[in-house]
């Protein structure tokens, strides 16, 4: 997280104001050290008979019962316990400084800091799958290291269906991209993770390496939520990510305004034509009773961005989603998409993409945030940028109208604005 203050010219002081600053973990471990230290120096003063005051000598018969030991097995006594608590020092600073920063880039103050503030900071639960999803986490991260993603388990299609279909579980696409956008070790595990099989490798071709990873997991787990468990540590990841059912044959169904009526992701966010009705098939799927919990216990829930129809509406069409959003006191904020998506939401404003969520899911939202710089599309996205002065009719709550595009990618929300923002509704929270 960054500071409100002026940047420091000397970074030593910085570091110094930094190390004595509570709660990093490093202090603590250092007073222990020198208590170990100071034992065992205890230790050895009794067994080589080295003149001490009284008082020391008398404390030191107390805690080591009286005068039933010899000056040697007292200095052994002190000794063995200075070791251990030495050790234990040694292992803990090694736990903060080196397991800890492992993947990080910076000084060892620095991001043992950074580090402190993100484990006091809100819990945050983000809801939905695709780009948008991971792009959200991407910058939530940086403000807090209580993050949960839930994700849909409903996609049919690429590498994701195929899995699914041969081996009978949930797709790992979405939560793999949510694995890779929570990482420490972020752009390793991206170039990784995300590599696909070329056409040439045969059984393998379009599959990712990530995907692979997380069906293996799953098959020598013994489920798919062990699975994202093993991978999040895997992959030292800041936060964790939990599919939003326990089903692995999950369909996404929908009807369109002609009557047509769509079977799967794929078909339905290539619709054509409005839809008007969504639902799971099963219709009773079991709720991930972890994704009910961390609902009830956050700080502020995040619904999108992302796929309206296709990555946000299938986790509220779980049972228990939305009866745990009723019951949660955090901040509900519905995160308006920077544009349409071709195929799927052609025509819907962003008030349109507000009630078609609340209305097939049941969920009242206290916040929604909508871009504020909007900016045409080229012709070739087929996509049109939904406006900050769009009406949200009937919406008794805040309406937040902020900058959050990407500049590089017109049509996507830039993670670390949208992060600010996110930080800003949690801090009012």
């Amino acid at each position: 997280m960054s500071s409100n203050g002026p940047p420091d010219r000397n970074p030593t002081l910085r570091r110094i104001r930094l190390f004595l600053y509570p709660g990093i973990g490093i202090k603590r471990w250092l007073a222990v050290g020198i208590v170990g230290v100071l034992l065992v120096a205890l230790g050895i003063a009794f067994a080589v008979s080295v003149s001490l005051t009284n008082s020391i000598v008398e404390a030191g018969r107390t805690l080591t019962f009286g005068g039933f030991l010899t000056g040697v097995q007292r200095g052994a006594v002190f000794g063995a316990a200075g070791l251990a608590v030495t050790g234990l020092s040694a292992y803990m600073l090694y736990q903060r400084i080196v397991f800890g920063a492992r993947y990080r880039q910076g000084g060892i103050i620095e991001n043992l800091s950074s580090e402190r503030a993100r484990r006091g900071g809100p819990r945050i639960v983000a809801i939905g799958g695709g780009t948008g999803l991971s792009s959200l986490l991407r910058g939530v991260k940086e403000y807090t290291g209580n993050i949960t993603a839930i994700v849909t388990v409903a996609d049919d299609g690429g590498s994701s269906g195929r899995l699914r279909e041969e081996l009978g579980i949930p797709p790992p696409g979405d939560a793999r991209q949510c694995l890779i956008a929570l990482s420490e070790s972020e752009p390793l595990m991206e170039e990784m993770l995300s590599y696909r099989f070329g056409s040439g490798a045969s059984a393998l071709s379009g599959h990712s390496l990530g995907n692979l990873l997380l069906a293996g997991l799953a098959q020598t787990r013994g489920s798919f939520h062990e699975a994202l468990r093993a991978a999040a540590e895997l992959l030292a990841v800041r936060g964790q990510v939990m599919p939003s059912s326990i089903a692995s044959d999950l369909k996404l169904a929908a009807r369109t305004a002609s009557g047509r009526v769509l079977e799967g992701e794929t078909a339905i966010g290539q619709a054509g034509e409005p839809i008007v009705d969504v639902w799971l098939d099963p219709a009773d799927c079991a709720v991930y009773p972890e994704a009910v919990r961390a609902i009830e216990d956050a700080d502020v829930v995040v619904i999108g961005p992302g796929s309206l129809y296709t990555s946000i509406l299938p986790n509220f069409l779980v049972p228990g989603i939305p009866e745990a959003l009723a019951r949660s006191h955090a901040a509900k904020v519905f995160v308006c998409n920077i544009a349409t998506q071709h195929g799927e939401t052609d025509g819907l404003s962003a008030g349109d993409h507000l009630r078609v969520f609340e209305r097939h899911s049941g969920v009242s939202v206290t916040h929604v945030l909508v871009n504020s710089r909007v900016v045409s599309l080229a012709p070739e996205f087929q996509q049109e940028p939904l406006s900050a002065d769009d009406p949200f009719d009937g919406f008794d709550g805040v309406i937040m109208r902020a900058d959050v595009i990407d500049a590089s990618l017109l049509s996507r929300h830039d993670s670390g604005k949208l992060a600010a923002v996110i930080g800003g509704i949690a801090r009012q929270t």
